[in-house]
Order: C-alpha cells, then sequence, then structure tokens
C-alpha cells in the first residue's frame, strides 16, 4: 500500500519527536540521578560526622554547633527508643516518632529511608537501629570516663550493647541543591517537549512548502514548456491540417479510388488536432467556473456515454456533492474511463465505486482489470506526453491531475492485486464553507 505524502511526513514527524523526547527524557533522568546520588552521598557524610562526633562528645549540641556543616545542614536531629519517644533530639526533631511517617516509602538498604519535604527544601534521614552496623569499640577516653562518671556519661551511644535499645534515627538535612535540580527539571521537561514538538512540526512544514515550492516550479517549467509547444503548434501544425482536410474532402467528393486511404488520412488528422487542443485545455486556467455538482450523476452520464450502460457499483454513494467546473471534472472522468477502457482487460470488468469519507472527501475509484503499469512507470504516469500506449498522447492524465489538484482533491493510481489498476480520485466534498 502507498503511503501519502502528507501521511509518511506525519510518521517521521511523530518518530523524531519520539526519538527527540526519549534524549530528554534521558538526560533529564540521568541530571535527577545525579542529583539524588550526590543527595544520598550528603546523606552519609553527615551521618558520619555525627557517629564520629559522638563518639568524642557527650552532648549532642555541642556536636552539632562545633561542627560548621552539621549546623549548617541540619535542621534536626533525634534518637527514639523503643517506645518512640526521643532519648535525645535536636532542632526540630519531634518529642515522639510518628512511624506512620514511613508509610509508603521504600526502605533502602542497611533500613534507609528518605524522605522528601518541600517546605524548606529538606530531606529526613530514617535510619532503623536494628538495621544497623554494630558501633566499633568504644575509644580509650570513653572507657575512662564510664568507669568514672558511669555508663550514662561515657559518651552520646550507649557502646557495648549497641542500638538494642533504639528504634530509629532521626535527621532533617536541608538540600538545596537537590530540590532545586528537581524542580529545575520539573518545570523544563514539559517545556523542552513543546519545544521540540514545535521544532518538528515546524520542520515538517518547511519540507512539506518547499517540496510543494519545488513542484510548483516544475509545473512552471511544464507550463513554459507546454505553451511553446502550444504556440508552435497552433501556428505551424493547425493550417496544414485545415489544408489535408479540404484536400481529402475534395478527393471524396472526386469519387476518387482509396476511400479506406482517404479515412485513415483523415483520422490521424483528427487525432494531431485533438492533441494540438489537449495541449491548450492544459494551459488553461485549472479550477474553471465552479458550481456544485453531483458525483454520481455526472459520471453515471460520462459511463453511458462512453460504455453504454452504467457502471457505477451499486453500493456507491448517490448523494456526494462537490463544487467544481462541469467541463473540467467530465474531461478528468472521462480520460481516465477510457483509460480504463484500453488497459487490455475485459470491459465489463471496468467498474467505478464512490465512498464518501468521515473526513468529508470523496473519494472516485475507477478499477480495471488490464496490463497494470510498472512500478517505474507509475512515478512517470503524469509526466507531460509519457504514454506507455502506441497511439496515446501522454497528457491526458496529466491534464486530469492539474484539473483535479486545482480543486484541493487528489489523484493516486496502484496496481490491483490479481492484475489491473485502480484510480483514486478524492474531492473535498462541498460544504457551506467550499462556496
Amino acid at each position: 500500500m502507498k503511503i501519502s505524502l502528507r501521511a509518511s511526513s506525519w510518521i517521521v514527524t511523530f518518530l523524531g519527536w519520539a526519538l527527540l523526547s526519549a534524549l530528554t527524557v534521558f538526560v533529564i533522568w540521568e541530571m535527577r540521578d545525579r542529583s539524588r546520588l550526590i543527595r544520598d552521598n550528603d546523606n552519609e557524610r553527615i551521618l558520619n560526622m555525627i557517629f564520629t562526633g559522638f563518639r568524642w562528645l557527650d552532648d549532642i549540641d555541642a556536636v552539632i554547633e562545633e561542627n560548621p556543616v552539621l549546623l549548617e545542614r541540619l535542621t534536626g536531629f533525634g534518637i527514639y527508643g523503643a517506645n518512640l519517644a526521643a532519648s535525645s533530639r535536636w532542632g526540630n526533631a519531634p518529642g515522639v516518632f510518628d512511624e506512620a511517617l514511613l508509610d509508603g516509602v521504600r526502605a533502602k538498604r542497611f533500613g534507609r529511608y528518605t524522605i522528601p519535604v518541600f517546605k524548606g527544601r529538606r530531606v529526613i534521614f530514617v535510619i532503623r537501629a536494628d538495621k544497623m552496623m554494630p558501633p566499633p569499640p568504644p575509644h580509650p577516653s570513653q572507657e575512662k570516663r564510664a568507669r568514672e562518671h558511669g555508663p550514662e556519661k561515657g559518651g552520646g551511644f550507649r557502646q557495648g550493647d549497641g542500638w538494642k535499645d533504639n528504634a530509629y534515627l532521626y535527621i532533617d538535612i536541608t538540600h538545596h541543591a537537590w530540590w532545586r535540580t528537581r524542580t529545575i527539571t520539573t518545570i523544563l521537561f514539559p517545556l523542552i517537549e513543546l519545544a521540540l514538538l514545535a521544532l518538528v512540526l515546524y520542520i515538517r512544514h518547511l519540507y512539506i512548502r518547499n517540496r510543494e515550492y519545488r513542484e510548483r516550479i516544475d509545473s512552471q517549467k511544464n507550463l513554459v514548456v507546454l505553451g511553446t509547444a502550444a504556440s508552435t503548434l497552433a501556428h505551424e501544425i493547425k493550417n496544414p491540417l485545415l489544408s489535408i482536410r479540404l484536400q481529402t474532402g475534395i478527393l471524396q467528393k472526386l469519387g476518387s479510388s482509396g476511400s479506406e486511404e482517404i479515412f485513415r488520412i483523415n483520422e490521424e488528422v483528427d487525432r494531431i488536432s485533438a492533441l494540438v487542443y489537449r495541449v491548450n485545455d492544459y494551459l488553461r486556467e485549472a479550477p474553471g467556473n465552479r458550481i456544485p455538482l453531483n458525483v454520481y450523476s455526472v459520471l453515471s452520464d460520462v459511463s453511458e456515454r462512453l460504455c453504454g450502460r452504467n457502471i457505477i457499483r451499486a453500493d456507491s454513494a448517490r448523494d456526494g456533492m462537490i463544487f467544481a467546473d462541469a467541463d473540467r471534472i467530465c474531461s478528468v472522468f472521462e480520460n481516465l474511463i477510457r483509460n480504463a477502457l484500453e488497459s487490455g482487460g475485459p470491459a465489463e470488468n471496468v467498474d467505478v465505486v464512490i465512498k464518501r469519507s468521515q473526513n468529508r472527501e470523496i473519494d472516485i475509484a475507477i478499477n480495471d482489470r488490464g496490463k497494470g503499469i510498472g512500478e517505474d512507470n507509475l512515478k512517470r504516469v503524469f509526466d507531460p506526453f509519457f504514454t506507455s500506449k502506441s497511439t496515446g498522447t501522454g497528457i491526458g492524465l496529466t491534464i486530469s491531475k492539474r484539473f483535479v489538484e486545482a480543486i484541493e482533491g487528489s489523484i493516486v493510481l496502484e496496481n490491483r492485486e490479481g492484475g489491473g489498476m485502480a484510480v483514486h480520485v478524492t474531492i473535498p466534498e462541498l460544504n457551506s464553507d467550499t462556496i
């Protein structure tokens, strides 16, 4: 199945946008992942500072306030026992730990929970004490203080029995850089997506417009060539043809022998004259005098005249209306049906199907079971003077395409399965905006 230029351009546009979007998602994901790794590294670094400080100092306030990094980054700190009450706390750490804070938060290795808090650009870092590694042996100075002052003054953490008397460690840390990256990427992603979509649509628009301009330039070149040819044909051929016609008429009146040869001469004269007139048709204003027309009525008249019967299928739409020049659209259908009849297949296999589409277009399919056209020649069938028939002029399809496109329609030829051709003429359906 042949895909139209506009359909293929939409497919390429979508694929281009999808690839650029995938690249954008990858870049933003990596930016967020890098920021998350930096955040987690900061959490572990601050936790290490706290552990190191508590091994040497007894007072939580002193540990935090004597360390500039902890004082700048920490908002709250607390150690909570099995009853969830704080045994030690600093800053905005709650007096009682609320385990509902962990609902829906996936625990990482060693029972670590990371809970973002938008207000204040903070992250609450919670550690389950039973999942922590056992603390190292106490420092000698701590053992000495414990012997002199008792275990309760031997340091910030109880040594020897580890964390069995504690349930949670609560650390509230400010993470401005992580929140900034998160906010920027959240805002940038839809903006970048819209920008990429606008970019690929603009590129598609440029491509389609440039393609149309190239086709117009080629069409204008053809018009110049045909204009010159038409002038030459009109002045250099028409007068000799009239003279030949007059002479054959005189010969017929004189009753000369060779009437069959005279008939052949007249036939060839008519064929050359028709070629001149068809070239002039191509050069005429393509839209013509447009009026509302019923497609079924026009095609039934044309088929009756050319085939002696109505070749439109019974299931075809009968109420499709178009806005076109009557003579020009008749010329289009006559040319296409005549081509189908001359395709080399049985005349009774030539038929027409009319359908109305949901996007307010009328599709006319003219089918035959002839020899078809080679794939290489399909690209050239609309070129002026190209023909695969020995008696063809090569201008009929060119004129038909010009007339159909002048009323914003399209014409496509394709080979049918089982042999033959199908010519699809698509024309916008008449509506109040068309007139």
